[in-house]
């Protein structure tokens, strides 16, 4: 082996002990926490960080950690985290709780330990002490199937999950949810015209525009097509709603997207909703704002409707 060939070994070498290193440090700051093993499909594998004095476990709204599952109580218990220390205490809950398949009494508070099994009815979480590395990796996990690897904000199933969640925490707890729809006008000339690169370059430069500069950190941004996006806004009503979709729509059309020293036309269809007493699901909502934002196509494009 050349010198050249030993030396790039090294390097690499020494920038992956660098990479774990930095890991281990990020572990060692982590709270302690809990993973979803066995419950509703779209919540297993879910990690809730334990970063407040106490967290109640429920399927009402108010709960911290929100579980839509009949097993589980509207208030099925609590997290108690006391420096190091972490305990569970169930609030006298219909079907009970077990610490690994040993049932707790009521109002009672154990102890856990490091990989402990807590179950909620049927629902079991794992716990993860402070510090654990577990905590580090579970999210990596969970964040790479939640999040699309072009764009790098949420994808479709992540949307589905979040929207369907949120309604049903808008219905129960009475507040309100307005969801914003909308896709690249004329992108397939785009990629026709200057290619697929050029393509992704733009789904990527809009994507970060709107997430760094346009919305909120708590608004819950999602790619679920090939240029199609959607935007959640938990806690809005119409009005805001249609403030931040123009806001996006008038952004996007004049920012500069230039590509190889091209400007690129890029602008918006957007379709604007709000969650009504009349809806029941994630589904109809979605269907409102994506009827929205056909009208806006329909009506010249690069523009905000709503129904």
């Amino acid at each position: 082996m050349s010198d050249d060939n030993e030396n790039n070994l090294d390097k690499t070498s020494v920038v992956a002990s660098e990479t774990l290193q930095r890991r281990l440090d990020e572990a060692e700051k982590a709270p302690p926490a809990i993973v979803m093993l066995m419950g509703p499909a779209k919540y297993v594998g879910r990690q809730w960080l334990l970063n407040l004095r106490e967290m109640v476990v429920g399927r009402t709204p108010d709960c911290h950690v929100f579980v839509e599952d009949r097993s589980v109580s509207k208030r099925h218990g609590r997290f108690i985290v006391d420096g190091g220390h972490v305990k569970f205490e169930d609030f006298s809950s219909t079907n009970g709780t077990e610490i690994n398949d040993q049932p707790i009494a009521p109002q009672a508070q154990s102890e856990l330990r490091n990989n402990d099994r807590i179950k909620c009815g049927s629902v079991i979480f794992k716990f993860l002490e402070s510090g654990n590395i577990e905590t580090f990796t579970h999210k990596n996990t969970y964040d790479r199937t939640q999040v699309d690897p072009l764009t790098q904000i949420f994808n479709k199933g992540a949307l589905m999950a979040t929207g369907e969640e949120t309604v049903v925490k808008a219905l129960q707890g009475n507040f309100p949810v307005t969801v914003i729809v909308f896709d690249l006008d004329n992108f397939k000339s785009i990629n026709d015209t200057h290619g697929h690169a050029a393509g992704d370059f733009v789904l990527r430069e809009m994507s970060s525009l709107i997430q760094n500069q346009l919305i909120r950190s708590e608004d819950f941004f999602a790619r679920f097509g090939g240029e199609e996006f959607c935007l959640i806004l938990s806690g809005s009503p119409l009005q805001r709603g249609v403030d931040v979709a123009e806001r996006i729509r008038s952004t996007v059309d004049k920012y500069e997207f230039k590509y190889n020293e091209k400007r690129l036309p890029v602008t918006v269809s957007m379709g604007v909703a709000q969650l009504t007493p009349a809806m029941k699901s994630w589904d109809e909502l979605f269907e409102q704002a994506d009827k929205a934002s056909y009208l806006s196509k329909q009506g010249g494009k690069n523009r905000v409707s709503t129904i």
